[in-house]
């Protein structure tokens, strides 16, 4: 990053005011392209404003823009803050208020400076807040808080958290700390105002090290999280088994069904072959074609494909018949003014197929539609 900077700056100092009034300039880094290298950690506050200043004298597009204006446009980014559950001998926590807080009850912490490690930082915040030296620092994890509830502005934390046992110090007010409590868990989450943030820290203490703060060796808790854990894991595993057995079932059952559709036309034109023919019924071409057809509807039907039939008279007539769209399909409708036959089929044009139950292709049927005697 350091050598992108120095390659950024050294194309800027190589030009003159005079080459960029006779249009000789070269391509530099935009304004925001070049403010956000500038963002990064590794350079000091006062190198930014410094480099800004550089860029700004020779970018005419900018001049009308304040130093700082672009200093302003600079990118930000989450601050990284160390929280503490200190608890004490009689399994109390420490909580306490400040007024950038409000009237909310939180654990002491605060920011990790440059160079600290997060305990670092912890023993440092919980001396200048509360006067109080602690040891068995344990870290029990992170949590984003953006716009916090009760903080006095705007902003977005990551809070690492931590638990540790108060080992000495006397307890000391600050302008961190103007009140504080040393209270059991459970009854601080019944009965004060916490911040959010807090909240989820004591439950997740509460869970995980209560046990160890009161000194117990042994965690049942933990031992009974596990134990569910497992089951949990071993439960998702076997439904994953019963999906793929089903999902691979379903694509032995359902292959075909691209091939079928290709098919089953050939079959329909032989059954509106047989339909239309106006010959003699003892035509030998005839019996043929009526041979092929069965051969054609038991193989059809050993491989679970159903035909899909409007039921009808011997007259051909369709029966009392209501048109159901899960199984059907209207290519055209049929005026009536008989009420009771609004909505039934009035024909079958083609018939439909099911694949082991599965409509591929809908019956093709008119349907009675009520005449409109107003228009």
């Amino acid at each position: 990053m350091c050598r992108i900077l120095h390659e950024a700056w050294a194309k800027l100092i190589k030009f003159s005011s005079a080459d960029w009034r006779s249009g000789t300039r070269p391509r530099l880094l935009s304004l925001k392209q070049f403010v956000r290298l500038t963002s990064v950690s590794l350079v000091e506050p006062s190198s930014r404003r410094s480099l800004a200043q550089k860029f700004y004298k020779f970018s005419p597009s900018y001049r009308h823009k304040s130093i700082n204006n672009i200093m302003s446009e600079e990118k930000k980014y989450p601050e990284s803050c160390v929280g503490l559950i200190i608890y004490n001998d009689n399994g109390e926590i420490l909580l306490i208020q400040c007024p950038k807080w409000g009237d909310y009850w939180h654990i002491p912490g605060g920011h990790i400076e440059i160079g600290e490690t997060g305990e670092q930082a912890l023993k440092r915040e919980i001396m200048e807040e509360t006067g109080l030296e602690i040891d068995d620092i344990e870290f029990i994890g992170w949590q984003d808080a953006i716009e916090p509830k009760g903080y006095f502005k705007k902003k977005h934390f990551v809070f690492l958290d931590y638990c540790a046992r108060m080992s000495g110090g006397k307890i000391t007010k600050s302008n961190e700390m103007e009140e504080y409590i040393w209270v059991q868990p459970g009854e601080a989450l019944k009965t004060l105002k916490i911040d959010p943030a807090t909240i989820k820290t004591i439950n997740f203490y509460l869970e995980h090290l209560e046990n160890k703060a009161n000194g117990f060796e042994d965690k049942p808790s933990d031992a009974k999280a596990l134990e569910d854990k497992y089951k949990r894991a071993l439960a998702d595993y076997q439904n994953i088994l019963k999906q793929t057995a089903r999902e691979k079932m379903e694509f032995a059952v359902y292959a075909n069904e691209q091939m079928l559709k290709e098919i089953l036309p050939v079959y329909d034109h032989l059954k509106m072959a047989i339909e239309h023919h106006n010959g003699e019924p003892s035509d030998e071409w005839l019996t043929g074609v009526k041979h092929v057809v069965k051969q054609f509807k038991d193989v059809l039907e050993k491989i679970g494909v159903e035909e899909i039939l409007v039921p009808t008279e011997a007259s051909g007539k369709v029966k009392d018949k209501k048109f159901d769209h899960n199984l059907m399909d209207a290519i055209k409708s049929e005026e009536t003014e008989d009420e009771s036959l609004d909505g039934q089929v009035a024909k079958q044009i083609k018939a439909g197929y099911r694949l082991n139950g599965k409509v591929i292709e809908p019956a093709k049927v008119i349907v009675y539609k009520l005449k409109n005697n107003n228009i």
